[in-house]
């Protein structure tokens, strides 16, 4: 969820290793959401700080000797401090699990962890957040959203605990926005055999066709992972795991299917996350295992990023009725990395205007917050310059207009969350959902799309958001 990263230290100002190192001296004298650890915000990316690199334990040491410290940086890698590493029992011989890298150099283990599934099973190990804390983060995220005229998101990888914390604010009257909620399968910590058995349990009940304010929409699950650790068909330029040189599948192909065909059965679209083009192939294929059991193509399943695709992959989304959703942050926020990890290639990372030439259905823009800057102006500004925060200009020739943005961001976006029927377009008979902005996106220089205000946003008929005089 965004609004939990929003309640933790940031990093994405930060410059140099030393001013992460400041920001977690910092967070060490205050307290903190889950006991005494200290777990900042994974909204960053090494490529942004001079040194172009992560920082080590030993580093973290000097920033906080005794509190832990578990410094996410998107959703597929973590440093830990020497505190934090004693609490989860990581020696420097540890043996990384499958799927997973513990990166070393000569004095031993760095702290840095590769590999969502064992990320995320470290972090259940965690303390719980202090009561109310994903309440709070809900509110804080839904404020900012409104700040930054959003009206409807779709937050997907979800918790059942998360997802029960939604419904009573909605019980409430506390939603200002519309949510779409995925559930992530699985859960982190859990096995893949207990989402499994909750799917056929009968437990999640699909709500994609309801006009309510809160809906549950379906499943994500992640095929592969991101910047370096994408499940690619040709090896990475710098490979943090030599034996896996092209990356590999946070779950075995077996999973995937088992895990599809189970959502299907339950009536429930998904939407996998795959960076890849080895991970689209996956996902593609267990979409397809899916269909063959009943059609898939009504009910909005999706390719999440597809950021690497081949020719070879359109034929197979559109025959089986596959939407993308794309999410140009992403490239803004970590191109530094790609060009990094897969050099060249990189220039063919995210490209929209195939997209929008290739698919037969609406593409729908978002964001990846809180891995990636949620403002839709932004993603916007660097769909139509391809700018990214410290790579340049990447891959020039996908750029899109200022008009085919708005499009994504607004009716693409509405198709993908079945809000079609009720939002995306300003047409009689459908939601009253406006942003006033001090210019118009479409006529200013594409570079200072990003820098206009949000005066008002309007969603669902109510004002949300009003900074007019």
């Amino acid at each position: 969820m965004t609004g939990t990263g929003l309640l933790q230290p940031a990093l994405r100002d930060c410059r140099t290793v030393a001013d992460v190192l400041a920001v977690v001296a910092g967070a060490a004298g205050e307290p903190g959401a889950r006991g005494d650890w200290i777990v900042t915000n994974p909204g960053w990316h090494e490529s942004q700080l001079a040194e172009g690199r992560l920082p080590t334990r030993w580093e973290l040491d000097s920033a906080s000797p005794e509190r832990p410290v578990f410094l996410g940086r998107g959703g597929h890698n973590v440093v830990l401090n020497t505190a934090a590493m004693r609490r989860l029992g990581l020696a420097d011989d540890a043996v990384a699990p499958d799927g997973a890298t513990y990166v070393r150099d000569e004095r031993g283990l760095t702290g840095q962890i590769i590999g969502v599934v064992h990320i995320g099973a470290l972090s259940s190990r965690l303390p719980d957040p202090r009561p109310g804390f994903d309440a709070d983060a809900i509110r804080t995220a839904q404020r900012r959203y409104a700040e930054a005229g959003i009206v409807s998101v779709l937050d997907p990888g979800l918790t059942l605990p998360q997802i029960e914390t939604y419904r009573e604010l909605d019980r409430a009257g506390e939603l200002r926005l519309r949510v779409g909620m995925l559930w992530r399968a699985p859960q982190a910590g859990s096995s893949v055999e207990d989402a499994l058995e909750l799917l056929g349990s009968g437990e999640l009940k699909p709500e994609h066709r309801s006009d309510a304010r809160l809906r549950f929409l379906g499943v994500k699950i992640g095929v592969d992972g991101g910047v370096e650790t994408g499940f690619y068909r040709e090896p990475y330029r710098r490979q943090d795991d030599p034996s896996h040189a092209c990356g590999k599948a946070i779950h075995t192909a077996e999973e995937v299917v088992a895990i599809c065909r189970a959502a299907n059965r339950a009536g429930l679209p998904v939407g996998a996350h795959a960076v890849g083009d080895a991970g689209i192939d996956l996902a593609l294929r267990a979409f397809a295992a899916a269909d063959a059991d009943s059609p898939i193509r009504d009910n909005r399943w999706t390719l999440i990023h597809m950021m690497y695709p081949r020719p070879d992959h359109w034929e197979i989304a559109n025959r089986l009725g596959v939407g993308v959703t794309a999410q140009q942050p992403l490239l803004y926020a970590l191109g530094g990395g790609f060009v990094d990890y897969i050099g060249e290639r990189a220039q063919d990372i995210e490209p929209l205007a195939e997209y929008l030439r290739r698919s037969d259905l609406p593409v729908g823009g978002g964001s990846d917050s809180p891995v990636a800057p949620y403002a839709p102006l932004l993603g916007i500004a660097s769909s139509v310059t391809r700018s990214t925060r410290s790579a340049g200009v990447l891959g020039p020739q996908w750029a899109i207009s200022p008009e085919q943005a708005l499009d994504m961001y607004t009716r693409g976006s509405a198709w993908s969350t079945f809000e079609d029927h009720l939002a995306g377009t300003l047409t009689p008979g459908k939601l009253a959902d406006l942003v006033v902005l001090d210019g118009d996106p479409a006529g200013v220089d594409p570079t200072e799309i990003d820098s206009l205000g949000v005066r008002m946003t309007v969603a669902s008929g109510a004002v949300v958001h009003d900074s007019t005089p």
